[in-house]
């Protein structure tokens, strides 16, 4: 062990020790303070909360289905085919998971003012199609393409093809890409916040309005706990731990670069899908420019010229706040994660326990962070800098898998080769891996900013009138009355929709 390794394991002793505090602490606090046997019963038997119970599982069963049906067709043309424009309709496809869940659910709303069941199940398809195309499409690329051309000459048509050829390929990835958006449409809080009523609510939802409207802490936890507790059965499932993984030799097969005839069959699986995921940012553009019916600019001069603050949303502070929490985030995360992973480069154990904070729910987490932080002497509830630690917490397990691998890559043989030359590890970490794991690193420092710019469940939680972001301001003029007001929620939704687009174009052409 080099002194560079040696250097990030001390380090990575104060990593863990502040994922215990800002972590661990908070959640065992609630569980010890609130979480009874008896009330974990009440709450899966109260005759009050069996339909929180089952619109929360059959919602996400139906968003789940439909994500899949949108999100197949789209993987299978991006994954078999090669097409004018398919980067870049994978770019806007895959889009929407970066942004904050409340701009999404604010473009769906600009469709169906009416809201209900169809745009919040909408709402799930266009955030997380995104997981179909990231998860399933790398392992549908790597099925050799004469596999299905053997089954055809046998005779099978294409829907025996798929069930016997292609699914038995993709089934693992399936299973887990399908695990995983159950999970975020099974917790979900910010779409629901937006578009769901008192007729529909999830258990995340319900958690939040226990806790902060009804005072009744303890039937918020023991939520919590049985949320959990589905959490964990579903990752179990989506991702046995049983499972080898392929050998590269096993799979990856040469692919042909020409270019696809673009057949009905392959435009409507484009097509239909682009339309399904873009329609609600332009849409939510579009609103922002319409008042009663017209064109007007009244929503972005109420932005920007004080009108806001009669209804207590101040957005250049609120613009201010949450782009310097993100720049705090886009430090902290991917240090810390960095730190981990030159730490652990040949052990998982540290970097398995960062991804506890995506088994608890942010709504869980930000009530275990009242409850904890209230009393001296971590009276922090109330401080502006506990925000920005909680979303670097919240966004150190994605920056440690955007490094980690990356830092797996590189071989032993080019530090090995320069330490025979006489250079020192320190120097060869800065001459060759550091330059070597640079994207990596800036694809954690962007992920971390874009956690840290839409996060809003614990957010919902720790934000006072000063320390207001851009989704918590969103939900604020969406819930107030008056055409205007709405329209400036529109407006500040249509910027983040701006830039969240342009942002990976420009870090292209540089």
């Amino acid at each position: 062990m080099n002194s560079v390794a040696r250097t990030a394991q001390r380090l990575q002793v104060l990593v863990v020790a502040l994922l215990a505090l800002f972590f661990a602490f908070p959640v065992l606090s609630m569980l010890a303070e609130f979480a009874r046997p008896q009330d974990i019963i009440d709450t899966l038997t109260a005759s009050s909360l069996r339909g929180v119970w089952w619109f929360t599982l059959w919602q996400a069963v139906a968003s789940t289905a439909l994500t899949l049906a949108v999100g197949l067709p789209f993987t299978w043309a991006i994954s078999r085919h090669t097409f004018r424009f398919s980067r870049l309709l994978t770019a806007l496809i895959t889009i929407p998971f970066f942004m904050p869940a409340v701009v999404v659910a604010t473009g769906i709303k600009a469709i169906l003012p009416a809201a209900g069941i169809p745009a919040i199940l909408w709402a799930h398809v266009v955030f997380n199609v995104a997981i179909v195309v990231r998860i399933v499409g790398p392992q549908w690329l790597l099925l050799d393409k004469a596999m299905e051309d053997t089954a055809a000459d046998l005779g099978a048509g294409r829907v025996r093809t798929f069930l016997y050829v292609v699914v038995p390929h993709i089934g693992e990835s399936l299973r887990n890409a399908a695990a995983i958006i159950f999970l975020y449409c099974f917790t979900s809080f910010a779409v629901i916040t937006i578009l769901g009523d008192i007729s529909h609510r999830t258990i995340e939802s319900e958690i939040f309005t226990q806790a902060i409207r009804l005072g009744d802490t303890r039937t918020a936890t023991s939520l919590a706990v049985v949320q959990a507790i589905v959490v964990l059965l579903v990752l179990r499932w989506g991702n046995p731990a049983s499972r080898e993984p392929r050998t590269a030799t096993q799979t990856i097969q040469m692919l042909t670069t020409s270019r696809t005839p673009f057949g009905l069959a392959l435009f409507f699986s484009v097509a239909v899908p682009a339309l399904v995921v873009v329609s609600p940012l332009v849409a939510v553009i579009i609103r922002s420019f319409t008042l009663n019916g017209q064109f007007s600019l009244r929503g972005y001069q109420w932005l920007f010229d004080g009108s806001t603050e009669a209804v207590g949303v101040n957005i250049p502070q609120t613009l201010m706040t949450s782009l310097f929490f993100a720049a705090i985030c886009a430090v902290l995360a991917p240090i810390a994660a960095l730190i981990i992973s030159v730490a652990q480069q040949r052990s998982s154990i540290v970097a398995s326990i960062t991804a506890l904070p995506l088994v608890v729910s942010a709504v869980t987490f930000g009530l275990g962070l009242i409850i904890a932080f209230d009393q001296s002497p971590v009276n922090w509830r109330s401080q502006w800098w506990l925000i920005p630690v909680v979303h670097s917490v919240l966004a150190l397990p994605l920056a440690v898998r955007a490094i980690r691998p990356a830092l797996d890559a590189i071989p032993d043989d080019l530090s090995d080769a320069a330490a025979s030359l006489g250079a020192h590890p320190w120097r060869s970490w800065r001459h060759i891996e550091f330059p070597l794991l640079q994207p990596a690193l800036i694809r954690a420092v962007g992920l971390s900013a874009a956690i840290s710019l839409g996060e809003f469940g614990a957010t919902s939680f720790l934000s006072r009138n000063d320390t207001t972001t851009i989704p918590i301001a969103i939900a604020q003029l969406l819930g107030r009355p008056g055409d205007v007001t709405s329209q400036s929620a529109f407006a500040l939704a249509a910027l983040v929709v701006i830039v969240f687009a342009l942002a990976p174009q420009v870090r292209r052409h540089q």
